[in-house]
């Protein structure tokens, strides 16, 4: 496994008080094994979390990494190195940030769609099915 990091600061300019508006600095992480996509994780400074962004792919376009990704080689290996650094792991999905252990991630989904599917049958208009005879 490849890792290029390097590091960030995003800052607006000193205001007349001496301050920044605002200021942040992050390392970013580059996650490759030889293969056609590269895995990219971000990291703030003044936080222990680091987060898997997404899949870079040749053309330069991205894809999310979602909760299957998180049994790919290269994302196991990139949270072990991750996770090394004394960082905990997380992963940007299409719903936000959410935790970067598949079973979790799994319980989560099935909690989601357990509720999703409960809530359709109570408020059906002939409410939940019965058992017919």
């Amino acid at each position: 496994m490849n890792v290029e990091a390097s590091h960030h600061v995003d800052c607006s300019d000193i205001g007349p008080d001496g301050y920044y508006d605002y200021y942040y600095a992050y390392t970013i992480w580059r996650f490759s094994d030889g293969g056609t996509r590269v895995l990219i994780a971000r990291g703030y400074d003044d936080e222990t979390d680091a987060t898997l962004n997404a899949w870079e792919n040749p053309d330069g376009t991205r894809a999310p990494v979602r909760a299957v990704d998180l049994f790919h080689p290269l994302v196991r290996q990139a949270m072990a190195h991750l996770r090394g650094e004394g960082r905990s792991v997380q992963r940007l999905s299409l719903y936000g940030i959410v935790p970067a252990t598949p079973i979790w991630g799994w319980a989560k989904a099935f909690t989601l769609g357990l509720g999703y599917w409960l809530a359709m049958i109570i408020s059906s208009p002939s409410g939940p099915p019965s058992r017919q005879r």
